[in-house]
């Protein structure tokens, strides 16, 4: 019964019960048994079928060769059950064969061996000569004899020389001579003798035994468990359950294989005692139990259940990886009412007590990672927040100190990273680089090497992306395997971004260098930014900045500024500059309303402006840009289910990542398939701008040119936020270009 149970109904059955098997095996093969060969078995059938067939004679070699490969370890009791049936057989075969020839002498021998190794051995069923079974019955007479077993009580267990006598045996061969008896059963006295037996004859053996204690028998699930009673270790449960146990309904949805054999303990005096099951990394089991007399008690199947707590994974998606210490595992999915409704949204995983490290990682949308401590019984709630991951793959060269430092000084600067989950992975992916070759000396190369060098970087990128979670990764290398000064980072995105790898060198001493490497990579991903709808410029005249252009139907337009006003003030603060004016209006987010105050030639005036948001993309060429960094961001930004930014938007990010590597085809691949929205600002004329770079670059002019013409039907698409650049002057002079180069 389950041990939830057990304490509150030890259920105790007195009176004369079947005894159960023990936790003891009893006749198995010796632990170091010798196993038959395949030449001994064709050796054995050989010499039967000739044996069968009337050519007795010639069965003799093949015979001998069985009985010579197993005899010696039949002496030592170390050959296996097929062993010991081989050479039984092979011993009267030869027997039989020897007589046949004459050799009676050489055969008797056989017989008087094969009687010495198995004296309870039959050999009537073999089917040999009249006179071979007529000389084994006489050899019976003159070397075995038999013990006659009538102990009290009946069912009493017996040892002779050592080896369990099978239950209920009352007739028991043995050679004639002295053999050492034992009479035993938990709960009486134990008898013990030596009891001298002559051949062909009976020896009895009738002790009565006499009961001096309870006893009680348990099993436990599973096996191994420590059983104490009464403050005393009593043993361990073994084994596994008898054949004739027949499991409770309770127990009958646990596998058999998982329950020990009886464990039988004797000792006990009639009153109350205390039973303890105890083990490893299960809850400890305690009952009391009441003996009212000396006699034979079943306590019953003692289940321990495992000691767990519980991890609650709240806003899991259905579709992430979830991995504990490294190793991926499957969370048992929210539980349900009894109607079928969903009664919990949270994934669980039961673990016993301990220190855990728990990934959660979903295709691009980023990683989650989060180290908790477990205890038994305890439920703890994660909420599941996927960022982009940074995964650090460690430190290439052999200056040890230098990498080290290195590590230290990484592993600070990017464990501060509020944007990115961190990751440390230099420990797991020692043997990935080494597979990859990504060795110190390929990566020094790359350095001067550049894309040609003899790092494999699509292998390198393809298996770190299947076997370690991350969005972005980074490797170090040493400058130098001595005394390193300086390192070099590899950043790479995960696949499938570019298989590119951006390297940024670091000074070993300059502590600045990590920080500025630090800012560089916490800078979030900015897909909007506020934006008023207006153009301004420093004209020279005025003393404010002038409004040069009013974008249609944007904010500026519908507060009912007007072209050639100067702009004097921002939220009642003056304003002198285009930048003053700029870094005002900046800190306004989308929606927000803002006094605009202008002058005209009607006089001054304050309008309303509620602001609003223009979509921002970065651009191909921007020298301090990580691009690695901006696939890993936009990537996310696109698997996310609460996306930032639109997906046109997202993937257009990424086009200018793959127009940064030169991967013309990716590109436009890339970008024949966004579909954004067309008309004034940014939107699908930039898609057709850069479509036409990408196809011109890989050598498609006449499509560049389509693509061209059709930002050049959007004179107000602009280039990389809705106040930058007019496109459609730089798609003519594209298509100029075109020209001028198809031109005889």
């Amino acid at each position: 019964m389950p041990a939830s149970r057990l304490s509150a109904s030890v259920g105790l059955r007195a009176g004369a019960t079947a005894l159960l098997a023990t936790c003891v095996l009893l006749f198995a093969s010796p632990v170091a048994a010798q196993q038959v060969s395949e030449r001994l078995r064709a050796s054995f059938a050989r010499a039967e079928t000739l044996f069968r067939t009337g050519q007795a004679d010639l069965a003799i070699e093949p015979l001998t060769v069985v009985i010579d490969a197993l005899l010696a370890d039949a002496l030592n009791d170390r050959v296996d059950n097929e062993g010991r049936a081989l050479l039984v057989r092979s011993l009267a075969y030869r027997a039989d064969a020897y007589i046949f020839n004459g050799e009676r002498s050489v055969g008797d021998a056989d017989l008087e061996q094969l009687l010495t190794l198995y004296p309870r051995v039959a050999i009537a069923g073999f089917a040999l000569s009249d006179g071979v079974l007529d000389r084994f019955s006489r050899a019976q007479a003159n070397l075995i004899g038999t013990l006659t077993l009538q102990p009290t009580p009946l069912n009493a267990r017996v040892r002779v020389d050592g080896e369990n006598v099978p239950p209920q045996t009352t007739s028991y061969r043995v050679l004639a001579g002295t053999h050492y008896v034992e009479i035993f059963l938990p709960g009486f006295t134990r008898y013990a003798e030596e009891i001298e037996v002559r051949a062909d004859r009976s020896a009895e053996v009738n002790p009565v035994l006499q009961r001096v204690s309870a006893v009680i028998r348990l099993m436990t699930r599973p096996a191994g468990a420590t059983v104490v009673v009464d403050g005393n270790v009593v043993g361990q449960t073994v084994g596994t359950a008898p054949r004739d146990w027949t499991p409770t309904p309770d127990l009958a949805r646990y596998p058999r294989h998982e329950f020990s054999g009886v464990m039988e303990i004797e000792g006990l005096m009639p009153g109350r005692h205390e039973v303890e099951v105890l083990m490893d990394g299960y809850r400890a089991f305690s009952a009391p139990i009441s003996i009212p007399d000396l006699a034979d008690f079943q306590v019953g199947t003692i289940v321990l259940n495992r000691n767990l707590g519980m991890v609650l994974l709240r806003d899991l998606s259905p579709d992430a990886e979830v991995w504990i210490d490294g190793r991926r595992t499957q969370p048992e999915p929210p539980s349900r009412g009894a109607g079928g409704e969903m009664a919990s949204t949270a994934y669980r995983l039961s673990l016993p007590p301990g220190q855990y490290r728990i990934t959660v990682s979903r295709a691009d949308a980023g990683v989650f990672e989060e180290s908790v401590t477990v205890a038994d019984r305890r439920n703890l709630a994660l909420t599941v927040r996927l960022r982009p991951g940074l995964t650090f793959l460690g430190v290439a060269g052999a200056d040890r100190l230098g990498a080290e430092a290195l590590q230290e000084s990484l592993t600070r600067a990017f464990g501060g990273l509020n944007y990115w989950t961190f990751l440390d992975r230099s420990t797991e992916a020692q043997r990935l680089l080494q597979r990859t070759g990504a060795t110190a000396e390929r990566l020094r190369s790359a350095a001067v090497a550049g894309v040609d060098s003899d790092v494999d970087w699509q292998r390198l990128q393809a298996t770190a992306s299947r076997e370690l979670p991350g969005s972005v990764f980074v490797l170090a290398v040493l400058d130098d395997d001595e005394l390193a000064a300086r390192a070099d980072l590899w950043i790479w995105p995960a696949a499938p971004g570019p298989a590119v790898a951006e390297r940024v060198r670091i000074s070993l001493s300059d502590a600045s260098e990590f920080d500025r490497l630090a800012r560089r990579l916490s800078e979030p991903m900015s897909f909007a930014r506020p934006w008023a709808g207006l153009e301004l410029i420093d004209s020279g005249i005025s003393a404010n900045p002038v409004v040069a252009a009013i974008a249609a139907g944007g904010p500026a337009a519908a507060a009912g500024v007007q072209l050639g006003e100067s702009l004097i003030t921002v939220a009642g603060n003056d304003v002198a500059t285009v930048a003053g004016a700029g870094s005002w209006l900046s800190t306004f987010a989308p929606g927000a309303m803002v006094a605009i105050g202008v002058r005209g030639p009607a006089g001054d005036r304050t309008v309303e402006l509620r602001m609003g948001s223009t979509p921002t993309v970065v651009g191909p060429t921007e020298p301090d840009r990580l691009y690695s960094v901006i696939w890993g961001m936009t990537a996310a930004a696109v698997g996310r289910m609460d996306a930032p930014a639109p997906t046109w938007l997202a993937q257009l990010n990424q086009a200018a990542v793959l127009l940064h590597v030169r991967d013309w085809q990716a590109a436009a691949e890339l970008l024949g398939a966004i579909q954004a929205p067309a008309g004034a600002g940014v939107g699908q004329g930039l898609v057709d701008y850069w479509l036409g770079i990408a196809l011109a670059e890989a050598g498609d002019p006449a499509a560049a040119r389509a693509a061209f013409e059709r930002v050049l039907d959007s004179p107000q698409a602009r280039y990389l936020s809705n106040d930058g650049p007019y496109l459609a002057p730089m798609a003519r002079a594209r298509v100029l270009a075109i020209d001028a180069l198809r031109s005889p």
